[in-house]
């Protein structure tokens, strides 16, 4: 049985440390999202609520918004 974990389970246990989702815990949320190669809507969603709530260092936030801003493009 595989275990296969939630945007919402990854962003609160990258948060239990310091407050905060540094570049590496960044780098998993991101192989959540891009697992299926397309970020949908409720991904979406997901990463701007989370980089409006100022929920990563400088180094994951720049990681995760451009991931936003490409599917913005898209």
């Amino acid at each position: 049985m595989a275990f296969k974990l939630t945007l919402q389970e990854a962003l609160k246990e990258a948060l239990q440390d310091d407050g905060k989702v540094s570049k590496y815990e960044a780098r998993v949320i991101r192989e959540l999202i891009m697992a299926d190669g397309q970020i949908s809507n409720e991904e979406k969603t997901f990463l701007e609520n989370a980089l409006q709530n100022n929920q990563f260092d400088a180094e994951g936030y720049e990681l995760l918004s451009s991931i936003l801003l490409r599917s913005h493009i898209k």
